[in-house]
């Protein structure tokens, strides 16, 4: 499409005459620049694409137009200089591109009927009157519409018609009067649409016409109204199947087409408070069962239904609060277990020294460890003090509040003394504190 608006461009630029070339007329490479100006943003976004493309397909149709505009005015002076074969080229070419285009259609027929013609000045004038005549029968058989157009042709191929010009203007208004009638009886016959159209064509004839623009603006409002109310009825079913974003979708485009409406406004507001209250319930209960992030994808889906979003802020607040406090003691018992295994394993490797140096004492004298435990076995004085000075090392870090070395302390001292009262208990305060007893 694009070569094909290029080379009717050239050709027309070509073979147009002087005064039709000082004119100018813009490249479409000019017009596609100023396109490339209009700042269309990124186009991530499907929304955006679309947008994008609409608006390259208007600016194409403004190209379109503005170019066969052009090349029409250089066929139309080819036909007032008498260049009545090209000025026929040149309508054909516009015609090819735009088969509704009326003037090339008009420029078509005349330059037909007036080329080759011996006196082509008395054939013009001949045509135009005959046109003319065809446009007064039209109108005197009550045609109003073809007498227009035919009398609209007269004038655009003879502008200095005084009397064409004339007749056109008394059936402008005449036409004008047909298009509101006809606007009326549409409307009486309840076909809002057509209605409209015809009004809007009379307001084309007469644009200050305050008796149209006060029907045009009645209908326009019943048609409004009208399909608010088609919009309002589809978003109740929707509503009373349990589909409340379908409904409230529906409902604001009512409110789009009919600002306002307190039956829409009302409901919307009801829908609103359904929906969020539903993603409230179901956040809630999910907070209920632990699983905090998902409670918070809830409450943020409640938030463009809501007229309270610092409530919403704060049930959001609380959740990642709490998320912190578990995971923070999830990792202080994490570390607990682990302090208890390290314990435990150094207590098992003294247990096993202890063991070690029991076995070779009883070698050393001759008899067997089991004989050695059957034989009542008193605590060595060396055992008790070493017993007694770990007690002590211990209990200073149980005053610092460092459970973990004064336990290490006192189960040396047990296993040197198994007898120390004082030993024992100290161990089992610190099992008490550390499991959260008092």
């Amino acid at each position: 499409m694009t070569n094909i608006f290029l080379s009717l461009l050239f050709s027309a630029a070509l073979c147009a005459p002087a005064s039709a070339q000082s004119r100018g007329v813009k490249s479409e490479e000019s017009l596609f620049l100023d396109l490339q100006k209009t700042g269309l943003g990124s186009l991530n976004e499907l929304d955006e694409k679309r947008k994008f493309l609409e608006t390259v397909r208007l600016e194409k149709q403004k190209i379109q137009g503005t170019m066969l505009d052009n090349i029409y005015e250089n066929a139309y002076e080819y036909y007032r200089n008498g260049n009545y074969e090209d000025a026929k080229d040149l309508a054909l070419k516009i015609i090819s591109i735009d088969p509704n285009y009326k003037d090339a259609q008009m420029l078509l027929e005349a330059s037909n009927q007036l080329r080759g013609s011996a006196r082509p000045a008395m054939s013009e004038k001949l045509m135009i009157e005959d046109r003319f005549k065809t446009a007064l029968s039209y109108y005197t058989e009550g045609r109003i519409v073809e007498a227009h157009d035919k009398m609209t042709e007269v004038v655009k191929l003879s502008p200095n018609n005084i009397k064409a010009r004339y007749w056109l203007g008394k059936i402008k208004e005449d036409l004008q009067d047909y298009y509101f009638q006809k606007g009326l009886s549409d409307y009486e016959a309840r076909d809002l649409k057509s209605s409209l159209d015809n009004l809007y064509n009379a307001l084309m004839i007469k644009p200050r016409d305050a008796r149209t623009i006060e029907w045009i603006t009645r209908i326009e409002d019943e048609l409004r109204r009208q399909k608010a109310n088609d919009i309002l009825k589809s978003a109740l079913e929707f509503y009373a199947q349990g589909r409340l974003k379908d409904a409230y979708d529906g409902l604001k485009r009512a409110l789009e087409v009919q600002p306002g409406d307190s039956k829409s406004t009302k409901l919307l507001t009801e829908v609103k408070n359904e929906i969020e209250n539903g993603y409230l319930a179901s956040g809630k209960k999910l907070y209920g069962s632990r699983r905090y992030p998902e409670a918070i994808g809830e409450w943020d889906k409640a938030k463009p239904y809501t007229s309270n979003m610092a409530y919403i802020n704060k049930l959001i607040s609380r959740a990642r609060e709490q998320m912190k406090l578990e995971s923070d003691e999830k990792k202080r018992r994490a570390e607990e277990a682990a302090r208890r295994a390290r314990a435990e394993e150094e207590a098992r490797v003294k247990e096993e020294e202890a063991r070690k140096k029991a076995e070779e004492e009883a070698k050393s004298k001759g008899v067997t460890v089991e004989e050695m435990v059957k034989k009542p076995q008193g605590v060595s004085e060396e055992n008790r003090l070493a017993a007694q000075q770990h007690y002590l090392e211990g209990l200073k870090y149980f005053q610092n509040s460092n459970y973990d070395k004064a336990r290490d302390e006192w189960t040396i001292s047990k296993q040197l003394d198994p007898g120390n009262a004082d030993t024992s208990a100290g161990l089992k305060r610190i099992e008490q504190i550390l499991s959260g007893g008092q």
